[in-house]
């Protein structure tokens, strides 16, 4: 009876099943016609599932217990130690020497790459450069949304006629194979061959030529149906040929999951490793010692970079065409095409940045693979041009007025009330008689008619040169003569050398040591530039920053630690905070441009409805986004150029070590709540900081603003 109870529940469940598989499109005549030869296949697959369980089910209830039924093994009659009895010695058998007890390895040492969870920016899907290639929930987000669209939108066929007029266009226009099959596209994301299958046999049975005899470009059709499929099915194999050599060169190993759909997976490596070669190669202005840290961090970052090799990674990159080469080609274009809108929004700026990054490391020059990278990302072209034309706007201060920097050899005091005044002069005065006490000379007279003044070790002679004998310290008589031998053998042993300049033998052994060596110096750090000349001036190019560009310049300087110190993580939450606010003023800068607004283009959310394929990777609850992504990392090194550094570690500012930090709350004059937007520039939530009167901002070579 039991068992009639589960067929009927099976039945239920693959009734449900059949139901939500069939689209609701679909005519009502069709729709029954087709439904109990779709519950028949769920049905059996899911009593196939159910005997899979209970067979495993009893091979284990079977091992555990072998007089329950189950097979037992060999030495199922044996007690062992992993059965938690007591083992003896058996009859006849000798006695088996005893064992240690089995102590557990320690366990590993925490790793220094945990993740953190991140504070999501209001109307923000991702900010910044999140390593969410590494992140297993997300990655586990992407594959079940990827499945979950391929069972709710199934291949809608419409009329042979609309069909073969949609694959053989009139105006010529040769139609993609992923647009042919209708598959891939951010929308459903990546496919795999059962994908391709089902999609070609959905539209073969409506195409076929012996079906449409009245269509003249039905066998046409059909033609290039066949072709597509061919094509899905040689680039599944290109994909998966790139995957792997992803993961090799980042010292890891591509597993069947990846394998299956290996769009996702190959956009997520190769995301992965433009990370690392931008982490690695040290954007902006980095210290040797901050450089130091950056390859500490990237050698124990295995859980975002598996167990790469620094050297082996970057002889790779630079030195050889092969990982370059996969950039521009199509079968990483499919995995872009396939991706969210936030995550290719971020391989863009990777890209541009890896890019900046070799021409930097081979003087503005590089290799002929990257032409062909920018053709097979048109985009690439528009967010240089933004980067542009905020670096422009960063230097050009036409029309404003020299700023007067500080002069360092007339330095200001700080003005001192009267009782300051009034408290320091009176401990002065104290000091000064003290002092005065200290240095009266003491005239004793000693044996040798010398003036002792307490000074016994004066510049003008020396400790070691002095005849011991005539001190009056020093024991007179026969004793005094064998203590003066003693002491002169001692001093042999040492400057046994016939050298007189050595006070050897050939000098009687009464000249002066050799001169003590000069010890090395210690290692300085290098001289870092004044805060207000690194804020204002670029330090390669004669050129000044604008106002605009100073206040937030500053901000950075106050918010970041030194680069001789630390380095904030790039998804910190000030670091993300300062960055939004950075964008939202340049995006109501650019919105005025017509050319610019179309580059924004590229990092708005799209706006459709929230479904399980359009939110792909994002967490789940979250409302509708305005941004897909906000390029922080990349508004830190265009705005503050020359006094921003970037490295795996994270971000920092270049300025004198232990210096000063402020929170992002301590530079803002009118602090809101975060997230919160409004419309007007009066009302939009901006701070701007009292850059103008710098010299009351230093403090301990950081910059404070008030509030």
């Amino acid at each position: 009876m039991a068992s009639d109870a589960t067929d009927e529940e099976l039945e239920k469940q693959a009734h449900e099943m059949a139901e939500k598989a069939l689209p609701a499109s679909l005519p009502a005549a069709a729709r029954e016609k087709k439904l109990p030869a779709v519950k028949q296949k769920i049905l059996e697959r899911l009593k196939a599932q159910q005997a899979e369980r209970a067979s495993k089910a009893a091979a284990v209830s079977g091992a555990a217990d072998p007089a329950a039924g189950g097979a037992a093994p060999l030495s199922a009659g044996l007690p062992s130690a992993a059965s938690g009895l007591p083992v003896g010695p058996t009859a006849g058998a000798p006695a088996p020497p005893p064992t240690s007890p089995v102590v557990p390895p320690p366990p590993p040492p925490p790793s220094e790459d945990q993740a953190v969870r991140l504070i999501r920016i209001h109307k923000v899907e991702v900010c910044g450069d999140e390593p969410w290639f590494a992140d297993a929930d997300v990655r586990r987000r992407l594959r079940e949304s990827v499945a979950d669209a391929h069972k709710e939108q199934k291949i809608l066929v419409a009329p042979p006629a609309d069909e073969v007029e949609r694959i053989c266009p009139e105006d010529g226009r040769v139609l993609g194979a992923g647009a042919v099959l209708r598959l891939g596209g951010a929308h459903l994301g990546g496919y795999g061959e059962s994908d391709i299958a089902y999609a070609y046999r959905q539209l073969s049975r409506a195409l076929h030529p012996d079906k449409n005899h009245g269509l003249e470009k039905a066998p046409k059709a059909f033609h290039r149906l066949s072709e597509a499929s061919d094509e899905l099915r040689h680039g599944l194999n290109e994909q998966r040929t790139a995957l792997k050599l992803l993961v090799a060169a980042m010292g890891g190993t591509a597993t069947e999951v990846m394998l299956e759909r290996p769009q996702e997976a190959l956009f997520a490596e190769a995301c992965r490793l433009l990370c690392a070669v931008c982490g690695i190669v040290c954007e902006g202005e980095v210290s040797h010692c901050a450089q130091t840290r950056a390859v500490m961090k990237f050698e124990r970052s295995s859980r975002i970079f598996y167990s790469c090799h620094l050297q082996s990674l970057l002889s790779e990159w630079f030195e050889r065409n092969q990982l370059l080469d996969l950039y521009a080609s199509a079968c990483l274009r499919t995995a872009y095409d396939c991706a969210p809108k936030c995550f290719r929004a971020q391989f863009l700026c990777l890209l541009n940045r890896a890019a900046i990054a070799e021409a930097k490391r081979n003087n503005d020059c590089v290799r002929g693979s990257w032409p062909n990278i920018m053709q097979a990302y048109p985009e690439l072209m528009l967010w240089r041009s933004l980067r542009e034309a905020i670096h422009s706007r960063v230097w050009d201060s036409s029309g404003e007025p020299l700023p007067e920097l500080p002069d360092p050899a007339t330095k200001t005091e700080p003005t001192k009330t009267r009782s300051q005044s009034r408290r320091r002069s009176r401990s002065r005065r104290r000091r000064d008689r003290s002092r005065s006490k200290q240095q009266r000379p003491r005239r004793d007279r000693r044996a040798d008619g010398e003036i002792d003044d307490g000074r016994r070790h004066r510049d003008d002679s020396d400790l070691y040169q002095r005849d011991r004998t005539k001190s009056r310290h020093y024991p007179r008589g026969a004793v005094a003569e064998r203590e003066r031998k003693r002491d002169y053998a001692w001093e042999s042993r040492w400057t046994s050398s016939d050298d007189p300049a050595l006070g050897g033998a050939g000098a009687g052994g009464g000249g002066p040591p050799p001169p003590p060596l000069e010890e090395e110096p210690a290692e300085e750090l290098p001289p870092t530039r004044d805060v207000r000349e690194a804020v204002c001036v670029h330090p390669t190019l004669d050129l000044r920053a604008c106002r605009w560009a100073r206040k937030w310049r500053s901000t950075m300087m106050a918010v970041l630690p030194s680069g001789f110190d630390s380095a904030l993580r790039l998804t910190d939450a000030e670091v993300r905070k300062l960055g939004f606010l950075l964008w939202e003023d340049i995006v109501a800068w650019a919105s005025k441009a017509p050319d610019l607004e179309r580059v924004l283009a590229l990092f708005r959310a799209d706006d459709q409805k929230e479904t399980a394929s359009t939110s792909r990777g994002i967490e789940p609850g979250l409302p509708t986004a305005q941004w897909s992504f906000v390029p922080v990392s990349d508004l830190f090194l265009v705005v503050g150029e020359g006094i921003v550094g970037m490295t795996t570690e994270g971000i920092f500012a270049d300025k004198a070590k232990g210096a000063k930090r402020l929170s992002l709350k301590e530079c803002c004059k009118k602090p809101r709540p975060w997230g919160v937007t409004e419309g007007s520039d009066a009302e939009h939530g901006k701070f701007h900081l009292d850059v103008c009167s710098l010299t009351s901002l230093q403090v301990e070579g950081a910059l404070t603003c008030k509030i």
